[in-house]
C-alpha cells in the first residue's frame, strides 16, 4: 500500500472506517524517512561507531569543562567519562528558554525544557534546563561559541 488505509469506503454522504489498527494509520508510510535512515546508518558504519563515540566524548568533555568553569552556570549529570552526546545546564537567573533564545541569536542551537525527563527535572528542583547536543559535525570552535554565548547570557540576566 502506498497510501492511508484508515478508511474502508468514502462517499459524499459518509465515511466507513477500516478495522483496527489501520483506522489509526492515516497517510503515506514514511518511505523517505526510512531511506534517509538507511543512508545515515551506512554513513556512520563507514566512519565507525567507535570513532563517532571518541569524537563525541572529546567535544562533550570540552563543553562540560568549559561550562563548569563559568561563574553562574550549573551543569547537571555525571562527569564526562560517564556520558556521551549531551550536556544539560542552566545559567543562574537565566530561564532555559531565554538561554536558548540568546544562544540562537549567536547561531548556537540548544534545546530547552524538561527533555522528556520531567520527574528528574522536578527531583533536581528545576523548572527546565538547556541542553547542548553534539555530533560528528561539531568541533572545538563550536564549543567556544557556545561558551561565549552562555557567558553573555549569564551577564545579561545578572
Amino acid at each position: 500500500s502506498f497510501g492511508g488505509d484508515m478508511v474502508r469506503e468514502v462517499t459524499f454522504e459518509k465515511a466507513t472506517w477500516n478495522a483496527l489498527p489501520w483506522k489509526f494509520e492515516p497517510g503515506t508510510p514514511p518511505i523517505a524517512e526510512a531511506i534517509g535512515l538507511s543512508a545515515a546508518v551506512d554513513y556512520l558504519k563507514k566512519i565507525g561507531m567507535s570513532r563517532v563515540e571518541t569524537h563525541e566524548r572529546k567535544i562533550v568533555k570540552e563543553i562540560y569543562s568549559g561550562l563548569s568553569a563559568l561563574d553562574g552556570v550549573d551543569v547537571y549529570g555525571p562527569s564526562p567519562k560517564d556520558r556521551v552526546g549531551v550536556v544539560a545546564f542552566n545559567g543562574k537567573n537565566v530561564h532555559a528558554h531565554d538561554m536558548a533564545t540568546l544562544l540562537d541569536l549567536d547561531g548556537v542551537a540548544v534545546r530547552a525544557g524538561n527533555h522528556c525527563a520531567m520527574p528528574l527535572t522536578q527531583l533536581l528542583g528545576l523548572s527546565s534546563s538547556a541542553r547542548a547536543s553534539v555530533g560528528l559535525y561539531n568541533d572545538s570552535d563550536d564549543v567556544e561559541v557556545l561558551l561565549a554565548g552562555v557567558k553573555k547570557a549569564v551577564k545579561v540576566f545578572a
